[in-house]
């Protein structure tokens, strides 16, 4: 299903329940009009001030905040964060609590879409060249705790979007390993919706694919990494592996990757700054509300990446609590 909106039209994707939500598209003009980084930065810098004010509330209204914040077991569901995503412009129509429709409207979730829209950049200009230099090899996506996978969807509408060629005969999977089933099984319906006829990846040979995935056993990605050894490979974890896993899962998920991947395989990911550096109004929130992030930051990230082979290629910082990196093979 389709609407007009800001001359670009707004595809849709059937949820649970028939619930219809949109495909969600980071060069779509609603998406890109929900980002104002003016805003976010100074929101950023107030932040501190307002969770020291809600501290000082009376009990009863923290409570009511701690409701409408969202949290599920100590983290973000990943379906109730691709809501945050898509911004007021692309969810507007779609029924929601009010908590939800609160949510949605906060500036400090702007960080969530200017972080998947700088991963995604970041991760097409990875692709891009090794694309256009092997024709020959297969694409294949690992995204661990991937959710809707809205990072593996929109890196390839980028790649499309500079250069569909480059996508035209070889085969594409994008694997998404989660222990959670409502997102992966959102992000089958999206890309179900994107290779209808007239729509982006129309024609192309692209297979999605759910695994169940317990981060703490992470032997199943070594064995699809070998199944797959001559293909490109990138693995990411947005908002997932390295903002929530222990020191000894993300070196067990790096070592099982890197064992069989190719020599230009890569790592992606996003993290949260350490404790002492991140924005005070983003730390009182989180421990305010009971999230149970990790605060690793680089020097945090360089530490574990001591005890395998990969290498931090690069490293980009939004305000100062989110940073996104890509990993390579020594």
């Amino acid at each position: 299903m389709m609407s007009t909106n800001q001359s670009q039209q707004v595809l849709y994707a059937v949820f649970e329940n028939d619930i219809q939500l949109p495909v969600l598209d980071i060069t779509h003009p609603l998406f890109k009009a929900s980002i104002d980084e003016q805003a976010y930065h100074l929101n950023c810098q107030k932040s501190a001030r307002s969770i020291e004010s809600l501290k000082k509330m009376p009990g009863f209204i923290q409570n009511i905040f701690v409701k409408m914040s969202n949290v599920d077991n100590s983290f973000l569901s990943g379906m109730r964060t691709m809501l945050y995503k898509l911004g007021p412009g692309l969810s507007r129509g779609i029924k929601m609590g009010f908590r939800d429709k609160w949510a949605v409207k906060q500036t400090s979730f702007m960080g969530l879409r200017i972080r998947l829209r700088d991963l995604c950049h970041c991760q097409s200009q990875i692709l891009l060249p090794l694309l256009k230099q092997f024709p020959e090899r297969n694409l294949c996506f690992f995204n661990i705790a991937g959710g809707a996978a809205t990072d593996s969807l929109n890196t390839l509408i980028l790649i499309q979007e500079s250069d569909p060629e480059l996508l035209n005969g070889r085969k594409i999977e994008i694997n998404i390993l989660d222990i959670d089933t409502y997102g992966p099984n959102f992000a089958k319906r999206c890309m179900e919706v994107l290779k209808q006829p007239g729509e982006r990846f129309e024609g192309l040979d692209i297979t999605l694919n759910i695994i169940q995935y317990d981060w703490s056993q992470a032997e199943t990605l070594q064995k699809m990494s070998l199944e797959r050894s001559n293909w490109i490979q990138l693995c990411s974890s947005e908002g997932g592996l390295f903002e929530y896993g222990s020191d000894a899962d993300i070196i067990a998920n790096l070592n099982h990757f890197y064992a069989n991947s190719p020599v230009d395989a890569r790592v992606t990911g996003s993290l949260i700054f350490e404790r002492e550096h991140v924005n005070k109004g983003y730390l009182g929130f989180t421990e305010f509300i009971g999230v149970q992030i990790r605060y690793l930051g680089v020097e945090g990230l360089q530490r574990i990446l001591t005890e395998t082979s990969w290498v931090m290629e690069e490293y980009h910082e939004i305000d100062t609590i989110y940073t996104l990196f890509v990993l390579k093979k020594a």
